[in-house]
């Protein structure tokens, strides 16, 4: 390949963005998307209506309401597009949001998804995730989102046992810890191992409808079965539309807890 030819491909490459691997914008028809690298979607916005969860993986964790249906405190580690702090603040009016992002330039894209300022019960702090959930030690949380992703993979230290130890720290009894994870991971196992370990053995996996992903559900203290409700039941503060995105997910956890307790 000649030097000409090199520089004309790398030149068509940054033009399209494939040489990129930190946070970027894209638009596409009525979607908003932001992208880490050239292929992954890290967060997808739909323009005729912001706050809607538009990725499946987002509406699987939204069942975190099956183990904790008024979570007065959640702390969600990675930002991305906001898409589920934005749903969470504006359909669960009662709890009070903590989101750790440890990319500044992400959370300066948040006027572009729409991500509420800070205020009194919503926070967006710029933070490792892991030295976060390390260092604190004055705070309890009922729900904890682990959803943090570079271009290439999670982020390592949200892998660790330790992390995983500081997390189950950080619930209040029957609280409840979701980890999203990539299925083909090569340490996939190995995460769920420490999960597992972390809490005792009360984890639950359930795969997403899109292939890939897979969210893990694991509860401080409490059997992943215990105290969940013989039907789902619609939160008054949410709207119906926005209920009906998640119901089907909320089922499909609801079902999967309730054959993990006849399998034991």
């Amino acid at each position: 390949m000649t030097t000409s030819n090199h520089s004309a491909i790398a030149a068509a490459a940054r033009r399209a963005g494939l040489t990129q691997q930190g946070a970027r914008v894209e638009h596409v028809s009525f979607r908003r998307k932001l992208r880490f690298g050239s292929t992954d979607i890290q967060s997808a916005m739909d323009l005729r209506d912001p706050d809607r969860l538009v990725l499946d993986y987002t509406r699987l964790m939204m069942a975190f309401l099956l183990f904790q249906p008024q979570p007065q405190h959640i702390l969600m580690i990675g930002l991305g597009g906001g898409s589920l702090p934005k749903f969470c603040h504006r359909h669960l009016p009662g709890s009070d949001i903590t989101v750790v992002e440890i990319d500044p330039a992400v959370i300066a894209l948040r006027e572009q998804f729409e991500i509420p300022p800070d205020q009194a019960d919503f926070r967006v702090v710029q933070a490792d995730g892991a030295d976060f959930v390390a260092a604190v030690d004055d705070q309890r949380f009922n729900v904890i989102l682990v959803d943090g992703f570079d271009a290439e993979q999670m982020a390592p230290a949200l892998g660790t046992q330790n992390f995983y130890g500081h997390c189950a720290r950080l619930l209040r009894p029957g609280g409840v810890m979701l980890c999203n994870l990539h299925e083909l991971d090569i340490y996939y196992g190995v995460f769920m191992e420490r999960i597992a370990l972390a809490f005792d053995g009360n984890a639950l996996v359930v795969g997403t409808r899109e292939c890939g992903n897979a969210i893990v559900f694991a509860r401080k203290d409490w059997a992943i079965d215990a105290r969940l409700p013989k039907h789902l039941v619609r939160p008054a503060s949410m709207a119906p539309s926005a209920w009906s995105d998640i119901e089907a997910d909320m089922y499909d956890v609801l079902r999967e807890a309730r054959q993990a307790w006849e399998n034991r």
